[in-house]
């Protein structure tokens, strides 16, 4: 597992002559290992897959522990950016217990990308006993971290689904005479398809390729699923217990109450990420699924019981088969409403009129974290002129696919229930 993750290793120390049989043995498994000096630190570097680092890193510190985290802090915050990929650090050091330490300190640095996992090995026992087992011995670590262990299996998944999706189309086409034109044909496709836009919507002005990446996404899925039943895990998260700080024991259907301000944060960044797209929206093009603010104070769209200090919006609702069929004269929306955050009124009942699922949620120009409302009784067509339109409507994001079918699910439910005025 660990040795298909780590293809390039970054060793910094004082005394190269300490590194040499290090060195020698990551290239025996075909890594590529470069060494550095703690003084040629100087700029940044390419990303490693793994850092090694002796913890007494400063030579006139001595026993001063945070004089030697201070230079390696140093070190890291020239040698790595934020756009680095992921790596783990491999600490040297006869003072296990230091690590913990050197955890705390750098925990909120965010000048730099932090390892995914930082492990504490002894460099005077492998320099003694050799480096057969030091890769095995790391695997050992990671066992004790379910998340690194599953996010480094999760990286060689995506490497290889990435090469077998990429194998897959062109062996589509093994003509070489026409692949180049057969395969960018495919992949235009591919992108009219995703987002279902009619082929006179398309101009120069709209990156398709960006939905052409989006499309082959889903190629990479299936492949990715196809090989994931192959992957050996260390630690195999079935059965895990989680635990918080404070050492209360959280289970799986944990009320979002009890789990802390900070877990929420994370939970309303990450649904972000998995239900809200910022990426190839414009103005000039009505899609299903687009969000815009209602600019005109006075417009017929902003919610009748919009709270105060809401951002009122309306989102573009026109089934996606009716909109590349252009089946339809005007665009259909639905009203809504955008609120910051609060727990206690997001777990009162709400009406069934209000499509109420989408909190938490963090906006990307938002400080605060946010709830999303569409009212399914507010429906009605506004004209595409008027949504192309800056002065009346500010496109914000669009929602994925799988939030944008679960609110027409529930808007087409609610609309579509009957009854009798009978009298009993």
């Amino acid at each position: 597992m660990l040795e298909e993750f780590v293809d390039s290793v970054l060793v910094i120390d004082d005394k190269e002559e300490e590194i040499e049989g290090l060195k020698e043995s990551l290239e025996k498994k075909d890594i590529w290992v470069k060494y550095l000096s703690p003084n040629d630190c100087k700029k940044r570097i390419k990303s490693r897959k793994l850092l090694f680092l002796d913890l007494h890193i400063e030579e006139t510190a001595g026993n001063q522990l945070a004089t030697h985290i201070s230079k390696i802090r140093f070190i890291l915050r020239t040698i790595i950016s934020n756009e680095n990929s992921a790596y783990g650090l491999i600490i040297w050091t006869n003072h296990i217990e230091e690590i913990n330490d050197f955890k705390n300190r750098i925990k909120n640095d965010d000048e730099y990308l932090k390892p995914l996992f930082i492990i504490g090995l002894s460099k005077r026992k492998y320099i003694e006993n050799g480096y057969d087992n030091l890769l095995s011995d790391i695997e050992e670590e990671l066992k004790k971290s379910t998340a690194a262990n599953f996010f480094i299996n999760w990286s060689n998944l995506i490497q290889k689904g990435k090469d077998k999706a990429i194998t897959s189309i062109f062996e589509l086409v093994p003509d070489y005479s026409k692949q180049d034109k057969n395969i960018e044909f495919l992949l235009f496709k591919m992108a009219q398809n995703y987002t279902g836009i009619p082929v006179d919507k398309i101009d120069n002005d709209y990156p398709l390729s960006v939905d052409a990446i989006k499309a082959f996404n889903d190629l990479l899925v299936y492949e990715i699923n196809s090989i994931a039943s192959n992957l050996t895990f260390l630690n195999e998260p079935g059965n895990i217990k989680f635990e918080a700080e404070d050492g209360r024991n959280i289970q799986s259907n944990t009320k979002i109450s009890n789990v802390g301000d900070e877990l929420i944060g994370v939970f309303s960044e990450f649904n972000s990420k998995m239900l809200i797209d910022y990426v190839n929206i414009k103005q000039d093009k009505v899609i299903p699924g687009n969000v815009y603010e209602i600019k005109k104070a006075d417009s017929e769209w902003i919610h009748p019981d919009l709270p105060e200090g809401a951002i009122p919006i309306i989102i573009e609702m026109t089934p996606p088969c009716d909109f590349s069929n252009k089946k339809t004269l005007y665009p259909r929306v639905l009203s809504g409403y955008i609120v910051n955050f609060d727990l206690d009124s997001m777990q009162k009942k709400k009406p069934e009129r209000l499509y109420a699922e989408l909190w938490p949620i963090k906006l990307f120009d938002q400080e605060k974290m946010q709830a999303i409302f569409f009212d399914f009784s507010i429906i009605g067509f506004v004209k595409e002129d008027d949504l192309k339109d800056k002065n009346k409507y500010k496109l914000i994001f669009r929602v994925k696919d799988i939030l944008f079918a679960d609110i027409l699910q529930k808007m087409t439910s609610y609309m579509s229930r009957l009854g009798l005025p009978i009298i009993r």
